[in-house]
């Protein structure tokens, strides 16, 4: 049973580190242009967080498995907190890009955030818990561009001294709060019997099915939509001369759209779809929105366009995330989850890297049409998704089964009994 005062404290830790890297989002390309960066500069810049976090993210959860989620959590949060300050005392494109990477390794804690929640909770409470996280995410891409540009009147750096600040805060309240999700006893004495127990089982358990498709549909999704946010900026200000504080709006739409979705709809349409048709329509969406970009006439259309990809991405990853879980034994939630930030992680990096390159080589419209064709393709790979079976919702996965086989009309989803994030 998840104690209400630590879903409070995990609540709020996703809330701070979503707070902050809204903030980061919309400012970032202008500071790193203010610094002498490039286009290509600025998606590298993006781009490193999530190399860090792709590196981190293994870690910290295996680490989790072993040592507990909550020292975890608080050391995430107090790394954040100095990631921010740098960010804000940014006097030159290093500065910058360490800030950033700093940021990434420290946000590798989001994998800990979910395996509290699942190894702390089953079927439908779990479910509610994971979206609570979700919701609590996009309530912070919603208040960080608000934040960040309020305070970027300041100066492009002040937003992160805000930033750093509520880290800190919430670093004391998970000390004093945040109890641990399980008994060290009993996760030392279960270690050893999951699907994750040795490096080559961990890697096993992410390659072989269901897993690996899991993932290959994460990453195309994530590189898609990571890649059209790193350069939105950019295009916007190229094509419709909108500002920092313009931006700001939208992702604060975006945010606010994405809370409704995560923390309210998103676990309903579970129940009446099952997840593989919800991150089947998540997709959908998603190509929709990023590739319509490239042909708005004004920028009055983002009205339409950012709710469009806000319910996309808050249908399609709180639903994978799930699944992912889901597919993983009792013991083993940290590591497979924060493996699945491998895929994550890498989509993160490549995306606004390509993007960055198209943008400035080729046409600035282009990101948005390759964005579009990977979600396009994930479409066609969700379609081998399978449910989990209705035994699994009930009790914990036993190490080393993984629910999977072939997809019937049953396990599409279309009739089942199922639970969402």
């Amino acid at each position: 049973m998840l104690r209400r005062t630590g879903l409070s404290v995990l609540f709020a830790t996703v809330l701070v580190d979503m707070i902050g890297f809204g903030i980061v989002l919309p400012l970032l390309p202008f500071y790193a242009e203010d610094l002498g960066a490039s286009p290509f500069e600025v998606t590298l810049i993006i781009a490193s967080f999530s190399a860090l976090q792709l590196v981190a993210a293994p870690i910290w959860g295996r680490f989790s498995d072993r040592r507990g989620r909550r020292m975890l959590i608080i050391i995430g949060l107090f790394a954040s907190a100095i990631s921010y300050l740098l960010f804000a005392l940014a006097n030159s494109i290093t500065v910058l890009l360490l800030s950033r990477m700093a940021a990434g390794a420290a946000g590798g804690t989001i994998s800990v955030a979910h395996a509290y929640v699942a190894d702390s909770t089953e079927g439908d409470e779990r479910a509610r818990g994971l979206g609570m996280v979700g919701a609590a995410s996009g309530l912070g891409i919603m208040l960080g561009p608000a934040i960040g540009g309020y305070f970027s009147r300041y100066g492009l750096g002040a937003p992160g001294l805000v930033a750093a600040g509520l880290c800190l805060l919430n670093a004391f309240a998970a000390i004093a709060f945040l109890p641990e999700s399980r008994q060290f006893q009993e996760r030392l004495a279960g270690r050893a019997k999951g699907q994750a127990a040795t490096l080559s089982s961990w890697v096993r358990s992410l390659t072989e099915f269901p897993l690996g498709l899991l993932l290959a549909v994460y990453f195309l999704t994530i590189s898609s939509f990571t890649s059209m946010t790193s350069v939105l900026a950019l295009y916007m200000q190229r094509v419709f001369s909108m500002t920092a504080a313009d931006m700001g709006l939208v992702f604060t739409l975006a945010g606010a759209v994405t809370v409704v979705v995560r923390g309210v709809l998103v676990g309903r349409i579970v129940k009446m779809f099952g997840e593989p048709s919800t991150v089947r329509a998540g997709c959908l969406l998603l190509a929709v929105s990023v590739g319509m970009i490239a042909f708005i006439p004004n920028r009055w259309w983002l009205a339409l366009l950012v709710p469009l990809w806000a319910i996309a991405t808050g249908m399609l990853f709180p639903s994978l995330h799930s699944l992912i879980s889901r597919a993983t034994d009792e013991y083993s939630q940290g590591s497979v989850l924060g493996g699945s930030q491998l895929a994550g992680g890498l989509g993160r990096v490549v995306g606004p890297l390509w993007a960055g390159a198209l943008f400035q080589t080729y046409a600035i419209g282009s990101p948005f049409l390759v964005g579009a064709s990977l979600s396009t393709i994930a479409v066609i790979l969700s379609v081998r998704i399978p449910s989990p079976h209705k035994q699994d919702v009930e009790e914990k996965i036993e190490p080393g089964h993984q629910w999977g086989g072939p997809v019937t009309a049953h396990d599409s989803g279309e009739t089942r009994d199922s639970t969402g994030s």
